[in-house]
């Protein structure tokens, strides 16, 4: 069995993010990304998958928060094409005016392909800042908290 493992921990991404991957027979892939950008930066994450061969799999899991006018899209393909299980996950907050874009897809191309994709923009809700700051917490100790804890 051949295991792939992707992390990518950035914080003033700048680059564009591109993997290709073409599974064989119980080959496993897995991505864990982290990203926050700020000011007007701009992060472009591209993850294509092909599931080819039987009892592959696939689990990319991004997680991310824009902040200021920053710009990200996450394009996350994966293809089934044998008996294979796959999975995309994209949970992102949005902060000031920043812009995010979620493109989770999945492609069936054979009957025993089990492939799941799950995504979730949003802001930090007020009620989690305001019991930190009942704490003793300021708002913005609350809120790199809140970051810390979502990032980690």
């Amino acid at each position: 069995m051949s295991i792939y493992s992707f992390i990518l921990i950035a914080c003033f991404v700048v680059f564009p993010t591109y993997l290709l991957a073409n599974l064989k027979a119980n080959a496993k892939f897995v991505v864990k990304e982290r990203l926050l950008t700020h000011d007007r930066r701009k992060a472009l994450s591209v993850y294509k998958i092909s599931l080819d061969g039987d009892g592959s799999s696939a689990d990319v899991v991004s997680r991310s928060i824009a902040k200021d006018y920053s710009y990200q899209k996450l394009d996350a393909c994966i293809s089934g094409n044998a008996r294979c299980n796959g999975h995309t996950e994209c949970d992102s907050i949005i902060m000031d005016h920043g812009t995010i874009l979620a493109v989770p897809s999945l492609e069936a191309n054979h009957v025993d392909a089990a492939l799941i994709h799950e995504a979730a923009i949003g802001k930090i809700a007020g009620e989690q800042l305001i019991k930190l700051m009942t704490l003793g917490l300021d708002e913005h100790e609350a809120e790199d908290q809140i970051i810390s804890g979502f990032l980690g």
